[in-house]
């Protein structure tokens, strides 16, 4: 074929349209039957191979909508919608049958990730594994087991790994991390991709025709790449070759070093201590990555604060900046957009609002921020020139000079840090208390704003409160 030679589309009645758990028994009953039968060529060191690829709507937070898969005689889609989505459609009969369940789709992963004899091809997949742990938290559990050395394989690191690729691209494909599937079709089998249906709308049901063709050529191509690597332009030549350099090139395959990879050029090599350090990384920004949990993030001042939770399990819990603080009061389950940098100390959410104070050191001039009241012993906080402190929002200012507990309007709460480059210290709720200022000058003191920590008993007995409000009583 030339460069010019379009890749073929999958004959229709090789694609199959899977939204059920009947569908998708005859997936896995495919696989299992490749896995057993001799007389179907297998791999060298492994069983069958798959091609995986994932399908969304063109946007930062929209879920994964589809999941194909793809055997060396049908191509599988998947509706991710019909198997992850029932459980939240209130009018679904409990004995009905013939719809798609999560537990039905979370066993076929498992069933993926676990067999390491199944060859798992894909094209960047690592992103695709991501998208759907964000996009479904009930999932997170299976998608984020070890991959390593489970035959998880990446087609464009294989075909450079293998010399596969032509010489005068070479160096395109070890550098440039974003070549596509498309150039990749183009050098290793002389055809094109048809990629007119890339950003179509993915959550669109039915899908169109061209859709489907698109969503079973991506993934059907992973296969014949690999076929056309291994037995015809690839380096190596025998089953021992492949099988050495199939293992190699996995995810995670090892090697002569701790990265793995063939002659250095395809896995970087990284100490173990660095590779700690990513792992973590990489946790941390699962753990606070919120974003693709919900398709539509939720606006601060239409969010509602989950006060019932953190006032019963977070007082004294430190958190990292106003985002921190915000995935802190955020119910589960709700994505909040954090607003744009701006000097205010206050947000405002639907139900209650937050303050943000920097505690200085005290000042000889002037009393301390932070008190403790002779007569009960409750600890109360003066906010000195609290217009400027309120200056961008007058609303939540009115309401703070007027809260009281219980009184069914908003709750305040209070963040409290020590120094500009700590961390924020929930510290529950506050009341106005101007009925209780201190002895100070009147002229001054009417000028401050006086509130009481509802919540402070129970704060004084965790880790944080010594040093945030004890040292300065």
């Amino acid at each position: 074929m030339s460069a010019s030679t379009r890749y073929p589309d999958v004959p229709r009645e090789r694609v199959h349209w899977v939204d059920t758990d009947e569908k998708l028994a005859v997936l896995v009953g495919e696989i299992r039957a490749a896995m057993d039968d001799e007389d179907l060529p297998s791999l060298p060191g492994f069983g069958v191979a798959l091609g995986l690829d994932c399908e969304w709507k063109p946007g930062d937070n929209t879920p994964v909508s589809l999941f194909q898969v793809a055997t060396r005689e049908n191509v599988y889609l998947l509706d991710v919608f019909a198997f992850m989505m029932e459980e939240e459609e209130e009018d679904v009969d409990e004995g009905a049958k013939g719809k798609g369940t999560a537990e039905a789709f979370d066993a076929f992963l498992k069933l993926l990730f676990e067999n390491e004899t199944i060859i798992k091809l894909g094209f960047g997949f690592d992103y695709d594994i991501k998208r759907l742990r964000m996009s479904y938290a009930s999932l997170e559990e299976t998608l984020s087991m070890d991959r390593r050395k489970k035959g998880w394989i990446d087609v464009r690191e294989l075909a450079y790994a293998a010399d596969a690729v032509s010489s005068h691209n070479k160096r395109k494909y070890k550098h440039q991390k974003r070549v596509g599937l498309a150039a990749l079709t183009r050098d290793v089998l002389k055809c094109n991709l048809d990629k007119k249906c890339q950003v179509s709308d993915w959550s669109a049901r039915p899908l169109s025709d061209p859709q489907q063709r698109y969503a079973a050529t991506d993934a059907y191509s992973l296969i014949s790449i690999l076929d056309v690597v291994l037995f015809s332009r690839g380096r190596w030549r025998n089953d021992e070759e492949i099988a050495d350099g199939l293992q190699l090139v996995q995810y995670g395959g090892g090697g002569s070093g701790d990265g793995g990879g063939i002659d250095g050029r395809f896995v970087k090599r990284v100490s173990r201590s660095k590779m700690a350090k990513m792992e973590k990384a990489a946790f941390l920004k699962r753990q606070n990555s919120s974003s693709l949990r919900n398709a539509r993030e939720t606006a601060l001042h239409e969010a509602k604060a989950d006060l019932t939770r953190c006032v019963t399990e977070c007082l004294g819990f430190a958190c990292v900046g106003r985002k921190g603080a915000i995935e802190l009061l955020s119910e589960n389950g709700c994505s909040v957009r954090v607003p744009k940098k701006t000097k205010s100390k206050v947000d405002n959410w639907e139900n209650a609002v937050a303050l943000f104070l920097t505690v200085d050191e005290p000042k000889k001039t002037q009393s301390a921020q932070f008190r403790q009241r002779e007569d009960d012993d409750s600890l109360t906080l003066r906010l000195e020139n609290p217009e400027k402190f309120f200056s961008e929002d007058a609303e939540a200012y009115a309401r703070t000079k007027a809260c009281k507990s219980n009184d069914g309007g908003k709750s305040v709460v209070l963040f409290a840090k020590r120094g500009s480059k700590g961390k924020f210290v929930f510290c529950g709720r506050l009341e106005s208390d101007d009925g209780n200022s201190d002895g100070s000058d009147s002229a001054v003191a009417s000028e401050a704003l006086h509130l009481t920590l509802v919540d402070g008993d129970r704060l004084s007995e965790t880790p944080m409160f010594f040093q945030i409000i004890g040292c300065h009583l």
